[in-house]
């Protein structure tokens, strides 16, 4: 998906809450669709100063993002503050600096070298995740930033391998003791202009564990949500630790109390009791289902419960 203003301006705020510097490793050549001047407006907007180091502007890798006065990525993230951008790819299609399968152990010379990870839409193209999260915490050095810039999380059927759940991200990187620095959902209605991706209608929201119980069946319709998600590797910080998802844990009698509010939700406990009521009395189920299937379409006319609103580009 690559970086269009909107996720832009998402890193200009990160950037305004905790600087860039130092080395990047890119995953996949990024295709940044901003221009310079629409960078630099943005910037001012968001009150933040870009690293003018007085080198030459590039423009994008791909000609017609190029044509279109598009930034390259090296450019891109060296505005932002970053010193030193590598990118890493599978094949050399884009002309990534380092070859090399995510799929697998990144190359030794990668490890402990970077002070951040930026992904914008890459790792739903790699099959084996397990080993796309223990690279990131391999080339990470310590109080290193991974940053997922728009991973698709809705209504991107055969984009990739995966569409991500945003508990995919927070519970990981909580049982792995990472210090997860933001957690937002970004809606949208997918839109190109010519070559540019230009989404419209861009609503973020910030996410907590259970703020999305009542949407996970079709809450979403027809928009498109992706997650912009930043997260530090602190001391003592893993990357073995395979999760167990905190929807569940939350009904567990093995875990702490902090644990099992975490990954709060009411499904279980409420459908046991409609088994019961349906046991005891079974002709009462043809029109219990049709006040359900009223209900629900009756909800979907109403205002959707989402968290609330923190920014709209």
């Amino acid at each position: 998906m690559g970086v269009p203003i909107q996720v832009a301006r998402l890193l200009l705020e990160e950037s305004k809450a905790r600087p860039f510097a130092g080395s990047l490793l890119t995953l996949g050549r990024t295709s940044v669709y901003v221009t310079e001047a629409e960078l630099r407006r943005f910037a001012r907007r968001h009150g933040v100063r870009l690293a003018d180091d007085g080198g030459p502007i590039g423009l994008s890798h791909n000609p017609e993002l190029a044509a279109c006065g598009c930034l390259g990525d090296r450019s891109f993230f060296r505005l932002l503050g970053f010193s030193e951008v590598t990118s890493v790819d599978a094949s050399n299609w884009e002309g990534a600096d380092r070859i090399a399968d995510l799929n697998r152990p990144l190359p030794e010379e990668l490890r402990g070298r970077f002070d951040a990870v930026f992904e914008a839409g890459t790792i739903q193209h790699v099959f084996h995740l397990p080993n796309v999260f223990a690279n990131l915490h391999a080339v990470l050095k310590p109080g290193g930033r991974a940053i997922h810039g728009m991973a698709p999380s809705h209504n991107h059927v055969d984009h990739g391998f995966h569409q991500f759940s945003p508990t995919l991200f927070h519970d990981y990187y909580a049982a792995n003791g990472w210090r997860l620095e933001s957690e937002l959902l970004c809606e949208f209605t997918s839109l190109w202009l010519g070559s540019r991706f230009r989404p419209a209608g861009f609503t973020v929201r910030r996410y907590r564990p259970g703020c999305l119980d009542e949407l996970a069946y079709g809450g979403f319709r027809a928009r498109q949500l992706a997650l912009f998600v930043v997260a530090s590797k602190v001391e003592h910080a893993t990357a073995d630790v395979a999760p167990q998802q905190g929807y569940y844990r939350s009904f567990w009698s093995d875990v702490s109390e902090r644990e099992r509010t975490a990954g709060r939700g009411s499904g279980p406990s409420r459908r046991r009791s409609f088994d019961r009521l349906t046991a005891r009395w079974p002709w009462i189920e043809p029109p219990l289902l049709g006040w359900k299937r009223l209900r629900r379409l009756v909800g979907r006319l109403r205002p959707r419960r989402l968290p609330p609103v923190t920014a709209r580009y």
